[in-house]
Protein backbone atom coordinates (compact mmCIF):
# COMPACT_ATOMS: atom_id res chain seq x y z
CA UNK A 1 0.00 0.00 0.00
CA UNK A 2 1.25 3.85 -0.78
CA UNK A 3 -0.22 6.03 2.13
CA UNK A 4 -0.07 9.94 0.48
CA UNK A 5 -1.19 13.03 2.74
CA UNK A 6 -1.28 16.35 1.71
CA UNK A 7 2.83 17.83 3.11
CA UNK A 8 4.77 17.26 6.42
CA UNK A 9 3.99 18.98 9.40
CA UNK A 10 6.10 20.65 11.74
CA UNK A 11 9.45 18.51 13.02
CA UNK A 12 8.68 17.24 16.63
CA UNK A 13 10.41 18.76 19.43
CA UNK A 14 13.56 15.72 19.50
CA UNK A 15 14.17 16.20 15.92
CA UNK A 16 18.56 16.88 15.01
CA UNK A 17 19.30 17.07 11.38
CA UNK A 18 23.16 15.55 11.64
CA UNK A 19 24.99 13.30 9.62
CA UNK A 20 25.23 12.14 6.43
CA UNK A 21 22.08 12.03 4.51
CA UNK A 22 21.97 8.37 5.10
CA UNK A 23 22.48 8.65 8.78
CA UNK A 24 19.59 11.71 8.35
CA UNK A 25 17.30 8.91 6.70
CA UNK A 26 17.57 6.47 8.81
CA UNK A 27 17.08 8.58 11.80
CA UNK A 28 14.03 9.43 10.20
CA UNK A 29 12.48 6.09 9.96
CA UNK A 30 13.64 5.36 13.45
CA UNK A 31 11.18 8.57 14.44
CA UNK A 32 8.69 7.38 12.46
CA UNK A 33 8.64 3.66 13.67
CA UNK A 34 9.51 4.45 17.36
CA UNK A 35 6.36 7.51 17.26
CA UNK A 36 4.46 4.51 15.65
CA UNK A 37 5.10 2.14 18.52
CA UNK A 38 4.60 4.48 21.37
CA UNK A 39 1.44 6.37 20.05
CA UNK A 40 2.96 9.72 18.91
CA UNK A 41 5.44 12.45 18.99
CA UNK A 42 5.30 15.61 20.50
CA UNK A 43 5.32 19.41 19.33
CA UNK A 44 5.64 21.94 21.43
CA UNK A 45 5.37 19.45 24.67
CA UNK A 46 2.09 18.76 23.11
CA UNK A 47 0.78 14.96 22.16
CA UNK A 48 0.00 14.92 18.65
CA UNK A 49 -2.77 12.32 16.58
CA UNK A 50 -0.91 12.08 13.26
CA UNK A 51 1.47 8.56 14.40
CA UNK A 52 -1.02 6.81 16.95
CA UNK A 53 -3.99 7.33 14.13
CA UNK A 54 -1.45 5.57 11.04
CA UNK A 55 -1.18 2.89 13.52
CA UNK A 56 -4.85 2.23 13.37
CA UNK A 57 -4.98 2.22 9.52
CA UNK A 58 -2.28 -0.31 9.44
CA UNK A 59 -3.98 -2.56 11.71
CA UNK A 60 -7.31 -1.49 9.57
CA UNK A 61 -5.62 -3.13 6.81
CA UNK A 62 -3.64 -5.43 8.23
CA UNK A 63 -4.96 -6.66 11.77
CA UNK A 64 -3.29 -9.37 12.29
CA UNK A 65 0.23 -8.57 11.52
CA UNK A 66 3.05 -6.72 13.67
CA UNK A 67 4.11 -3.09 13.26
CA UNK A 68 7.22 -4.32 11.35
CA UNK A 69 5.36 -6.37 9.09
CA UNK A 70 2.73 -3.58 8.34
CA UNK A 71 5.66 -1.37 7.87
CA UNK A 72 7.45 -3.64 5.39
CA UNK A 73 4.30 -3.61 3.24
CA UNK A 74 3.34 -0.02 3.17
CA UNK A 75 5.57 3.14 1.46
CA UNK A 76 4.27 6.45 3.23
CA UNK A 77 4.74 9.82 1.41
CA UNK A 78 3.58 12.96 0.54
CA UNK A 79 1.84 14.69 -2.05
CA UNK A 80 4.47 17.80 -1.38
CA UNK A 81 7.70 16.97 0.37
CA UNK A 82 8.23 20.49 2.24
CA UNK A 83 6.04 21.82 4.91
CA UNK A 84 3.70 25.08 4.45
CA UNK A 85 5.01 27.89 6.06
CA UNK A 86 2.22 28.21 8.99
CA UNK A 87 1.70 23.64 9.64
CA UNK A 88 -1.38 23.03 7.77
CA UNK A 89 -1.46 26.20 5.32
CA UNK A 90 -1.26 26.61 1.71
CA UNK A 91 1.47 26.22 -1.04
CA UNK A 92 1.72 27.47 -4.08
CA UNK A 93 0.03 26.20 -7.34
CA UNK A 94 3.59 25.46 -8.79
CA UNK A 95 4.89 24.29 -5.98
CA UNK A 96 2.66 21.59 -6.06
CA UNK A 97 2.53 20.78 -9.19
CA UNK A 98 6.56 20.25 -9.30
CA UNK A 99 6.30 18.14 -6.44
CA UNK A 100 3.23 16.19 -7.96
CA UNK A 101 5.70 15.37 -11.10
CA UNK A 102 9.28 15.58 -9.92
CA UNK A 103 8.62 13.25 -6.61
CA UNK A 104 4.95 11.63 -6.31
CA UNK A 105 4.76 10.27 -10.10
CA UNK A 106 7.82 8.28 -10.04
CA UNK A 107 6.99 7.36 -6.52
CA UNK A 108 3.65 5.96 -7.84
CA UNK A 109 5.54 4.38 -10.68
CA UNK A 110 7.74 2.29 -8.79
CA UNK A 111 4.89 0.33 -7.13
CA UNK A 112 2.65 -0.21 -10.35
CA UNK A 113 0.30 -2.56 -8.29
CA UNK A 114 0.04 -0.83 -4.54
CA UNK A 115 -3.25 0.25 -3.63
CA UNK A 116 -2.68 4.06 -3.26
CA UNK A 117 -4.80 5.75 -0.09
CA UNK A 118 -5.00 9.53 -0.43
CA UNK A 119 -5.57 10.71 3.02
CA UNK A 120 -7.41 14.18 3.15
CA UNK A 121 -8.77 16.10 0.87
CA UNK A 122 -5.33 18.36 0.29
CA UNK A 123 -3.97 15.21 -1.23
CA UNK A 124 -6.68 14.08 -2.98
CA UNK A 125 -7.12 17.44 -4.36
CA UNK A 126 -3.45 17.54 -5.53
CA UNK A 127 -3.67 14.27 -6.89
CA UNK A 128 -6.39 14.93 -9.25
CA UNK A 129 -4.66 17.97 -10.45
CA UNK A 130 -2.08 15.91 -11.64
CA UNK A 131 -3.86 13.27 -12.93
CA UNK A 132 -2.04 11.04 -10.41
CA UNK A 133 -3.85 7.37 -9.21
CA UNK A 134 -5.35 6.41 -6.25
CA UNK A 135 -7.50 4.04 -4.96
CA UNK A 136 -9.02 5.47 -1.65
CA UNK A 137 -9.72 8.51 0.41
CA UNK A 138 -9.78 8.46 3.88
CA UNK A 139 -10.05 11.46 6.86
CA UNK A 140 -6.30 12.58 7.72
CA UNK A 141 -5.05 11.74 10.86
CA UNK A 142 -4.97 14.50 12.28
CA UNK A 143 -8.71 15.84 10.47
CA UNK A 144 -10.79 17.81 13.23
CA UNK A 145 -13.53 15.12 13.00
CA UNK A 146 -14.45 12.48 15.22
CA UNK A 147 -12.83 9.38 16.33
CA UNK A 148 -15.92 7.25 14.51
CA UNK A 149 -16.13 8.89 11.32
CA UNK A 150 -12.00 8.67 11.23
CA UNK A 151 -12.26 4.92 11.54
CA UNK A 152 -15.01 4.19 9.33
CA UNK A 153 -13.11 6.35 6.42
CA UNK A 154 -10.25 4.00 7.19
CA UNK A 155 -12.27 1.00 7.28
CA UNK A 156 -14.27 1.37 4.05
CA UNK A 157 -11.06 1.76 2.07
CA UNK A 158 -9.56 -1.29 3.78
CA UNK A 159 -12.55 -3.39 2.56
CA UNK A 160 -12.30 -2.03 -0.75
CA UNK A 161 -8.50 -2.98 -0.29
CA UNK A 162 -9.74 -6.50 0.25
CA UNK A 163 -11.93 -6.63 -2.70
CA UNK A 164 -14.99 -5.72 -0.58
CA UNK A 165 -17.87 -3.76 -0.66
CA UNK A 166 -19.17 -2.23 2.56
CA UNK A 167 -21.53 -5.18 3.00
CA UNK A 168 -18.92 -7.83 2.68
CA UNK A 169 -19.59 -9.39 -0.65
CA UNK A 170 -16.55 -9.24 -3.29
CA UNK A 171 -16.40 -6.51 -5.51
CA UNK A 172 -15.15 -6.37 -9.26
CA UNK A 173 -11.39 -6.37 -9.15
CA UNK A 174 -9.74 -3.02 -10.54
CA UNK A 175 -8.57 -2.79 -13.96
CA UNK A 176 -4.59 -4.12 -14.13
CA UNK A 177 -2.18 -1.44 -14.39
CA UNK A 178 -0.35 -0.50 -17.77
CA UNK A 179 3.05 -2.07 -18.42
CA UNK A 180 4.12 0.47 -20.75
CA UNK A 181 5.63 2.84 -19.33
CA UNK A 182 6.81 4.48 -22.09
CA UNK A 183 3.64 6.74 -22.57
CA UNK A 184 3.73 9.94 -20.51
CA UNK A 185 -0.03 9.48 -19.09
CA UNK A 186 0.16 8.60 -15.50
CA UNK A 187 -2.48 6.41 -14.37
CA UNK A 188 -5.00 8.92 -13.34
CA UNK A 189 -6.86 9.49 -10.04
CA UNK A 190 -10.77 8.59 -11.51
CA UNK A 191 -12.94 10.77 -10.13
CA UNK A 192 -16.56 8.48 -9.59
CA UNK A 193 -17.96 7.17 -12.51
CA UNK A 194 -21.44 8.93 -13.20
CA UNK A 195 -24.61 7.51 -14.06
CA UNK A 196 -25.28 7.00 -18.00
CA UNK A 197 -27.58 10.23 -18.47
CA UNK A 198 -30.57 10.30 -20.49
CA UNK A 199 -28.61 13.11 -22.57
CA UNK A 200 -25.61 11.11 -23.58
CA UNK A 201 -27.55 7.59 -23.81
CA UNK A 202 -30.17 10.17 -26.28
CA UNK A 203 -27.23 11.10 -28.18
CA UNK A 204 -25.45 7.78 -28.57
CA UNK A 205 -28.61 6.44 -30.02
CA UNK A 206 -28.80 9.42 -32.61
CA UNK A 207 -25.19 8.10 -34.00
CA UNK A 208 -24.42 5.73 -36.67
CA UNK A 209 -24.15 2.35 -35.41
CA UNK A 210 -20.31 2.11 -35.66
CA UNK A 211 -19.66 5.28 -34.23
CA UNK A 212 -22.38 4.58 -31.24
CA UNK A 213 -20.49 1.02 -30.95
CA UNK A 214 -17.32 3.11 -29.96
CA UNK A 215 -19.13 5.86 -27.51
CA UNK A 216 -20.18 2.40 -25.89
CA UNK A 217 -16.95 0.86 -25.45
CA UNK A 218 -16.00 4.18 -23.59
CA UNK A 219 -18.67 4.09 -21.87
CA UNK A 220 -18.37 1.00 -20.61
CA UNK A 221 -14.56 0.89 -19.76
CA UNK A 222 -13.13 1.73 -16.02
CA UNK A 223 -10.22 4.33 -17.95
CA UNK A 224 -12.62 6.27 -20.15
CA UNK A 225 -15.83 8.55 -20.30
CA UNK A 226 -18.43 10.21 -22.03
CA UNK A 227 -20.35 13.63 -21.65
CA UNK A 228 -22.69 14.77 -23.83
CA UNK A 229 -22.99 18.35 -24.93
CA UNK A 230 -25.43 20.47 -27.12
CA UNK A 231 -22.81 20.05 -30.05
CA UNK A 232 -20.23 17.39 -29.03
CA UNK A 233 -19.79 14.00 -27.42
CA UNK A 234 -16.75 14.63 -25.27
CA UNK A 235 -14.32 11.77 -24.76
CA UNK A 236 -11.86 11.50 -21.17
CA UNK A 237 -9.31 9.74 -20.33
CA UNK A 238 -8.89 8.79 -15.94
CA UNK A 239 -9.90 11.97 -15.39
CA UNK A 240 -8.34 14.37 -18.44
CA UNK A 241 -10.37 15.51 -21.17
CA UNK A 242 -9.14 13.76 -24.29
CA UNK A 243 -11.36 15.28 -26.87
CA UNK A 244 -14.06 13.54 -28.78
CA UNK A 245 -16.74 13.95 -32.12
CA UNK A 246 -18.59 17.36 -32.84
CA UNK A 247 -21.63 15.90 -34.06
CA UNK A 248 -23.01 19.27 -36.11
CA UNK A 249 -19.84 19.94 -37.81
CA UNK A 250 -19.33 16.12 -37.97
CA UNK A 251 -15.10 15.99 -37.26
CA UNK A 252 -12.92 14.35 -34.82
CA UNK A 253 -11.22 16.12 -32.47
CA UNK A 254 -8.10 16.44 -29.92
CA UNK A 255 -7.91 18.67 -27.11
CA UNK A 256 -4.88 21.14 -27.49
CA UNK A 257 -4.14 20.61 -23.64
CA UNK A 258 -4.11 16.56 -24.02
CA UNK A 259 -2.12 16.79 -26.84
CA UNK A 260 0.34 19.23 -25.06
CA UNK A 261 0.37 16.99 -22.21
CA UNK A 262 0.41 13.56 -23.60
CA UNK A 263 1.21 13.34 -26.82
CA UNK A 264 2.90 15.70 -29.71
CA UNK A 265 2.25 17.38 -33.27
CA UNK A 266 4.10 14.05 -34.50
CA UNK A 267 1.36 11.69 -33.22
CA UNK A 268 -1.50 14.12 -34.67
CA UNK A 269 0.21 14.03 -38.40
CA UNK A 270 0.65 10.49 -38.23
CA UNK A 271 -3.08 9.67 -37.58
CA UNK A 272 -3.92 12.89 -40.69
CA UNK A 273 -5.40 15.53 -37.97
CA UNK A 274 -4.81 19.15 -38.68
CA UNK A 275 -4.16 22.06 -36.29
CA UNK A 276 -7.05 24.53 -36.16
CA UNK A 277 -6.22 27.62 -34.42
CA UNK A 278 -9.13 29.94 -34.42
CA UNK A 279 -7.68 32.44 -31.72
CA UNK A 280 -5.33 32.17 -28.51
CA UNK A 281 -7.66 30.28 -26.70
CA UNK A 282 -9.61 28.24 -29.34
CA UNK A 283 -7.17 25.71 -30.93
CA UNK A 284 -7.66 21.95 -31.28
CA UNK A 285 -6.57 18.92 -34.09
CA UNK A 286 -8.96 18.07 -36.07
CA UNK A 287 -10.03 15.31 -38.75
CA UNK A 288 -12.80 14.62 -41.13
CA UNK A 289 -14.07 12.46 -43.32
CA UNK A 290 -13.75 9.05 -44.09
CA UNK A 291 -11.45 6.78 -41.66
CA UNK A 292 -11.24 9.81 -39.01
CA UNK A 293 -13.09 7.93 -36.36
CA UNK A 294 -10.69 4.87 -37.01
CA UNK A 295 -8.02 7.61 -36.53
CA UNK A 296 -9.30 9.39 -33.30
CA UNK A 297 -9.34 5.86 -31.69
CA UNK A 298 -5.84 4.54 -33.15
CA UNK A 299 -4.18 7.89 -31.96
CA UNK A 300 -5.85 7.86 -28.46
CA UNK A 301 -4.42 4.49 -27.88
CA UNK A 302 -1.08 5.37 -29.27
CA UNK A 303 -0.76 7.88 -26.36
CA UNK A 304 -2.32 6.02 -23.40
CA UNK A 305 -1.69 2.88 -24.28
CA UNK A 306 -5.32 1.50 -23.75
CA UNK A 307 -7.63 0.29 -25.99
CA UNK A 308 -11.14 0.93 -25.13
Amino acid sequence: MIIVTAEPGDPPDSTGYQGTPQDMVQNSVRIFRDAMQDGGIERAGRPTPFHRNMRRILDAFWPKDSLDVQLRKTWTTNAVLCPAEVSGGKHLPRVERACAETYLARQLDLFPNAFVLALGGKARDRMQTAGLRFDAVGLHPSARASDADKMSSWESAARLFRGETSEGRISAPASPPRQDRSHRVKRGAMPPRPELTGDLQAAIRALPPGVADFFRRLVDHPDYGCQAGRMQLMVSFRGAKVGGLNRQASHWYFSKVFIRDHGDPATMTQHGFGHVVHNEKHEYWMRQGAGAQAAFEDAMVAMTGVRP
